[in-house]
């Protein structure tokens, strides 16, 4: 079987399975929101880059205040949220959909001024993941050239074997962002 059709069915039966089990959580955090910041809970206003380009709306829990500027700053609730990843749930609807994957490229906002000539399409011919190898390497903190390499690093090692790699290793990073250490 094509591991492509493996990851597929795998990220259906994860992300079915996670909804369920987050689901009372995912409630909580959305309730939290509401009387914290307001409408709109969910923040689709950006989209990204998917699997060859196409663009699709990220689900995350807002968590961020906007003035008439369009700057935005948190609060302390809406920090822990963003920090803790909390925000992040709503993301396994995008993986039951079809956009994401759990483990691939981190997808880029669509326009986003990136590194000139050193975008491989390698990293458009997967689905962007809820977890990416730059995550373990740094995540944020690595420079988009990095990230990009990461990425290419990923599509040349395709496979269930790098796949479960990446999820153990980015479990003491994210550990790491929920325990504030």
């Amino acid at each position: 079987m094509n591991y492509l059709i493996l990851k597929r069915i795998l990220d259906i039966i994860l992300a079915i399975l996670l909804i369920i089990l987050t689901l009372p959580l995912l409630i909580i955090v959305l309730l939290i929101t509401l009387f914290n910041l307001g409408l709109p809970l969910i923040d689709i206003r950006i989209p990204r880059e998917g699997k060859n380009k196409k663009p699709f709306y990220m689900y995350k829990i807002r968590t961020r205040i906007y003035d008439q500027d369009g700057n935005s700053r948190y609060n302390k609730l809406s920090k822990f949220i963003d920090n803790t990843g909390l925000n992040e749930l709503p993301q396994l609807f995008n993986i039951l959909k079809g956009d994401m994957s759990f483990i691939g490229p981190r997808a880029f906002i669509c326009g986003e001024k990136l590194p000139e000539g050193e975008i491989s399409p390698k990293r458009y011919m997967v689905k962007p993941g809820l977890i990416s190898l730059a995550q373990v390497y740094g995540g944020r903190k690595l420079s988009y050239k990095n990230t990009l390499k990461c990425d290419i690093e990923y599509y040349d090692h395709l496979s269930l074997w790098f796949d479960s790699k990446i999820f153990f290793k980015s479990l003491k990073p994210i550990l790491k962002r929920i325990l504030g250490r």
